[in-house]
């Protein structure tokens, strides 16, 4: 990849993290990259193409992460652990996910980076869903409902619980407060 596309998607990405997707401007990216506007709108003519490029992006290296982590060793407890690390490494490097701000702006985006952003979460949700199956299998954990679901509520935990401790209780809230569910569904 380019080398000014990658320094326009790695900052476009902190921005988004740090003020959100409607707050960030071509401007910001600009004057981050030391390039011109027109420079940007050469590699991305649209601020939803650059959405585009974002959501995939963290589509594949997130989803290459978490489904090393999930295939990894241990039981599905410490799985689960090395997943909510992620998220919490996240957060003490003031990186929210990117999904969930991308998210949160979701009735302004284009319908391309929509279907990006649905399946961006659904493909997480089965990669967790993998932990959840085999915690039920192993016997090591006990939820209500099925797999997906399970996994599905886990992910949309980490995703507020990140936004919630950067308001209120930063990483200790948050490993607290994963730890606590974790723990629920931990078999003893």
């Amino acid at each position: 990849m380019d080398d000014t596309r990658t320094k326009i998607l790695d900052v476009a990405e902190e921005l988004i993290q740090r003020v959100g997707l409607n707050a960030m401007s071509y401007k910001h990216i600009s004057e981050a990259v030391g390039i011109r506007k027109a420079s940007i709108h050469h590699h991305f003519p649209k601020k939803a193409n650059l959405v585009d490029d974002l959501l995939t992006r963290c589509h594949l290296s997130y989803g290459n992460h978490y489904g090393r982590i999930v295939a990894g060793d241990g039981d599905a407890g410490d799985k689960l652990q090395r997943l909510a690390g992620v998220f919490e490494e996240g957060l003490q490097k003031h990186q929210l996910c990117l999904v969930g701000m991308i998210g949160s702006d979701l009735n302004t985006l284009q319908a391309t980076s929509c279907r990006i952003l649905e399946n961006t979460v659904r493909d997480t949700v089965a990669i967790f869903s993998i932990a959840f199956r085999q915690g039920r299998e192993e016997g090591t954990l006990a939820f209500n409902g099925t797999a997906e679901e399970t996994a599905f509520a886990f992910f949309s935990f980490l995703v507020g619980a990140q936004i919630a401790a950067r308001a209120h209780g930063g990483t200790k809230m948050f490993r607290n407060a994963t730890a606590a569910l974790i723990s629920g569904w931990r078999k003893s």
